[in-house]
């Protein structure tokens, strides 16, 4: 890959484009697990023009979604709120999730009435969160890859870059926002529906090896939501009796996914360069959420508040980033501080609404007067079938805590010495007086943030908990997908 110009301007290159305001390029990826990226530590040789712009900007190392699902996370992100206060709480339609406020500010009405050409491409699933940007659909082109079956998700990526490569070729002189939206990597859901069940590796040579954390040493010790989290997800269940060499060939594909995306991104990427604007645009990578890896005998997403499924890439990179290729290790509450930190580097005033902290100092290298203690993350449900809120509470020192409504489970970690989420504490004496201030700091986040946690419904039917705990012990066939006609239900039913 050819070296992009703009990625290379220093700390000085704001003031050498006299008063003109920066443009912003945002891509956003569905599913992309920090431990994809080669720059965060991940596997390497898949990720090139990932590293290009981490090496090349500002790495936010301790980055959260609000919720580790789409339409929340996303919805969340645009709006600047958690989703318990946006009313999105689900991927299910308006049946379930409360309508968006039409007052509430945006980041494309934020930008659109400061004078930004707001522009958007790709996957919406916002609930009308994308209210003040022109939004373009894309147009499916199909296409076969030689490694991996591939669905809409990859066809639509296709029609999104092209529509964002047109764009920036010839963005115009408005200073603009465009955000380019793509489905990958999430066609991995796609690939466990097409690999369902134990099957044969003929060939392991090349695989990526499994993550330290695929095991799970004592089932008992989880909450129950996550003890039986094969039985109320469709892909986990598909995966359930799984080899270890089935679970490496999930990896191998989810990365081939991940290349795949890396190049769209390339040509959007190079399209930018091709104008003078590139070198005036500040360049933004992020995820909406992770996806397990293996970690856990895990598979995509859904319910838990593990590090690979919460924590999300973010590298913002181009004109006035200072210091190129620094990691930041502060908290940072992606819903909430999103549309504060772009508008901290436009010069735009944040709305009374938004109270996340921006990071645009930290980028600026400049001092960041205020961080967060804690940031959190919520679960409620996937399309509301079986709905077992939890919330998280990660600390800045490193610990984290869930806890869920059913069985109220918990969960410690000390994640300086346990990155990987071995081994829950809340059970161990020793841990007794860290855990009552970990369910303190909830229940005061609660109370602040009017958060009704306490107060939601909890439908989980005994049906799905009757096994022994864990996906080995699955009964095949014992999932809540099977135990209802789709066509009854509300709700998208093919992702």
């Amino acid at each position: 890959m050819r070296k992009l110009p703009f990625l290379l301007m220093g700390a000085g290159a704001l003031a050498a484009c006299g008063k003109d305001r920066p443009n912003f390029l945002i891509i956003q990826c569905d599913q992309l697990a920090t431990r994809a990226i080669g720059e965060y530590g991940g596997l390497e040789g898949y990720s090139e023009v990932m590293d290009s712009l981490a090496r090349n900007g500002v790495v936010f190392d301790n980055a959260y979604t609000a919720c580790p699902l789409s339409q929340p996370s996303r919805t969340a992100l645009l709006t600047g709120l958690l989703p318990h206060q946006t009313g999105v709480r689900s991927n299910s339609g308006k049946w379930m999730n409360a309508d968006l406020d039409p007052q509430l500010p945006t980041l494309g009405t934020v930008f659109s009435a400061a004078g930004y050409n707001a522009v958007h491409f790709g996957k919406r699933h916002d609930c009308g969160a994308l209210r003040g940007f022109t939004h373009k659909e894309p147009v499916q082109t199909k296409y076969q890859d030689p490694l991996v079956p591939l669905n809409p998700d990859s066809f639509k990526d296709v029609g999104t870059c092209a529509d964002a490569v047109e764009f920036l070729s010839s963005p115009g002189t408005e200073p603009f926002i465009c955000m380019v939206d793509f489905q990958n990597p999430h066609n991995i859901c796609g690939y466990v529906g097409f690999a369902s069940g134990p099957h044969a590796v003929a060939d392991t040579a090349g695989l990526p090896p499994l993550p330290d954390n695929f095991e799970v040493e004592d089932w008992s010790a989880l909450p129950i939501p996550i003890q039986y989290l094969c039985c109320n997800h469709r892909r986990l269940e598909q995966a359930a009796h799984w080899s270890p060499e089935n679970y490496r060939q999930y990896i191998a594909a989810y990365m081939r996914y991940v290349e795949i995306v890396c190049a769209q991104i390339r040509s959007v990427l190079n399209a930018l360069e091709s104008t003078p604007a590139g070198k005036n645009t500040i360049v933004v990578l992020l995820a909406d959420h992770g996806d397990a890896m293996a970690s856990h005998r895990m598979v995509t997403k859904l319910t838990d508040f593990h590090e690979e499924s919460v924590k999300v890439p973010l590298i913002v990179c181009g004109p006035g980033i200072q210091g190129r290729g620094r990691h930041l290790g502060q908290l940072v509450q992606t819903s909430t501080d999103f549309v504060p930190t772009l508008c901290g580097l436009a010069g735009i005033e944040v709305p009374a609404s938004m109270k996340g902290i921006s990071q645009a100092p930290s980028i600026l290298g400049r001092r960041q007067k205020e961080n967060h203690a804690f940031v959190v993350s919520q679960w409620h449900s996937e399309y509301d079938r079986i709905v077992s809120p939890g919330r998280m509470i990660r600390l800045e020192e490193g610990f984290k805590y869930t806890h869920y409504l059913e069985g109220n489970g918990e969960e410690l970690y000390d994640l300086n010495a346990d990155l990987g989420e071995k081994h829950n504490l809340a059970g161990d004496p020793a841990s007794a007086e860290l855990l009552q201030r970990c369910r303190s700091i909830l229940e005061d986040y609660l109370a602040a943030s009017g958060d009704d946690y306490r107060k939601l419904e909890l439908k989980v039917d005994s049906k799905y908990r009757n096994h022994a705990p864990g996906y080995p012990s699955h009964i095949d066939g014992y999932n809540l997908w099977n135990f209802c006609n789709p066509s009854d239900a509300p709700g998208p039913h093919n992702l």
